[in-house]
């Protein structure tokens, strides 16, 4: 197989949140591997905790085509606006970037759903005055979305109040 038969994996810009217009379509174009990470993730909001499936990177899919025999119906297919290039040169992605993105879950869904934080789960601050310290769950206030937490501040446990947003599950337990 020779360079000018040979397809690269190639990241396109899409139009603003028509990434699924864009896959639709190229998938009817033919000869092009179209590979769309996502991830799926609890929104919270007004609607209590919804599962909801978003673009891992916005805007953005990954597609292995031959650029010399399909460059410009790719870029004129509906819901596409370019190929990420440089110096009018598309960029080829490196395979292995590819195969680790699709390592990450099934069919390119990366699954980031929120478990119920319980008193007692060891935690650790990820926004707010208090970011990167960690502590403990001594109490959950659900209808106001806030927490209670243990943390060693100024070299004393201290109960601090925090939306629950300013937390995660600290995963490692190292502390």
């Amino acid at each position: 197989m020779t360079d000018s038969t040979e397809n690269f994996w190639f990241c396109l810009k899409s139009k603003p949140r028509q990434e699924a217009v864009a896959v639709r379509n190229l998938k009817a174009v033919g000869d092009i591997d179209i590979f769309f990470p996502r991830i799926r993730r609890t929104r919270r909001g007004h609607e209590k905790n919804k599962e909801v499936i978003e673009p891992l990177f916005p805007g953005y899919i990954f597609i292995k085509f031959n650029p010399e025999d399909l460059h410009g119906t790719v870029k004129s297919t509906r819901g596409v606006l370019h190929l990420v290039s440089k110096n009018s040169k598309a960029v080829e992605v490196d395979n292995k970037v590819i195969e680790e993105l699709k390592a990450l879950g099934p069919e390119g869904v990366l699954s980031m759903l929120d478990e119920e934080l319980k008193v007692g789960t060891k935690i650790k601050v990820i926004r707010g005055i208090f970011a990167g310290s960690e502590g403990e769950v001594l109490k959950l206030a659900t209808p106001q979305k806030r927490i209670a937490v243990l943390l060693t501040l100024l070299g004393a446990p201290q109960s601090v109040e925090m939306p629950l947003d300013d937390v995660a599950e600290d995963k490692d337990e190292s502390f």
